[in-house]
């Protein structure tokens, strides 16, 4: 709150005396449903904001935990919203009011970073993952945005209307987790979280046999198999499955892999039948 009081002084006031416009007014009573709005798709621009800086950074978005910061930032944004947006109503509204759309998206843009900061970005100031401060200042940015172009059309959002709008992010967050890697699994193999990313190996791995090109593998996972020689041998233990692979002149000679199952306190592993040598 004291941030927002900072911040209001550096836009031109409204005179004291003046009064509330009556869109301004009903407006406010709309407030719960356009600052939700607002929040879910700036939580969405967060995701992609994360996406995109793991990608360039590590080279996927499991490389940059892209599962992990989902999951938490949707607690903690939850917490910003509970405290930084719905205790200072009157401030974030007469703040936008007094605003343009430019002065009011990045004044919130730098109060969501500093809302980040006090609840757990101080974590990271040491750190060298900074994507995350990138994460809440776009964040902010764009419930700035959306939240003004929400306000200044002065008009009372109804229920079918923040129904659409509200349903919006969360369809883009429901075909980037669930669609996207079912339909086209090579092209969101590096898009998605890590546990999504050993969903499409699990399914992507019975498509290959014995005498399979390893190069076609290779496209199938992206950035997966890193191997340049054409001759090695791989495998990997997961929490339940895991797999064997051997390559002979970029050749699959070996494939196997299946579930991992725990008997008499030994843990194997349930090979497929067609793909065993026979």
């Amino acid at each position: 709150m004291f941030i927002l009081l900072y911040l209001q002084r550096l836009v031109i006031r409204i005179p004291a005396k003046q009064k509330c416009p009556n869109f301004i007014c009903k407006t406010m009573k709309n407030y719960v449903q356009r600052t939700l709005i607002a929040h879910f798709f700036g939580f969405i621009t967060l995701i992609i904001t994360h996406i995109v800086w793991s990608i360039s950074v590590y080279g996927s978005a499991s490389g940059g935990d892209a599962g992990v910061i989902i999951f938490w930032a949707g607690i903690f944004l939850t917490i910003f919203y509970l405290i930084f947006v719905l205790i200072p109503k009157r401030r974030i509204e007469k703040l936008c009011i007094e605003s343009n759309l430019y002065t009011f998206s990045f004044c919130f843009a730098f109060y969501s970073l500093i809302g980040f900061i006090i609840l757990i970005g101080w974590l990271f100031l040491n750190s060298a993952f900074i994507g995350v401060f990138l994460d809440a200042f776009i964040y902010g940015l764009t419930f700035g945005f959306t939240f003004y172009k929400l306000t200044v059309t002065k008009k009372i959002i109804n229920f079918k209307s923040f129904a659409i709008l509200f349903s919006i992010p969360i369809l883009i967050f429901s075909i980037y987790i669930f669609v996207l890697p079912k339909l086209f699994p090579a092209f969101a193999f590096n898009l998605v979280p890590k546990d999504t990313q050993k969903e499409i190996l699990k399914s992507t791995l019975p498509k290959f046999k014995k005498g399979d090109n390893f190069k076609d593998l290779q496209k199938a996972l992206p950035g997966y198999f890193n191997n340049t020689n054409c001759n090695f041998s791989t495998s990997a233990l997961m929490e339940d499955f895991q797999y064997n692979l051997v390559i002979k002149n970029c050749i699959i000679s070996k494939i196997e892999y299946g579930p991992r199952i725990n008997q008499n306190g030994i843990t194997e592993m349930v090979v497929e039948e067609s793909n065993v040598e026979k």
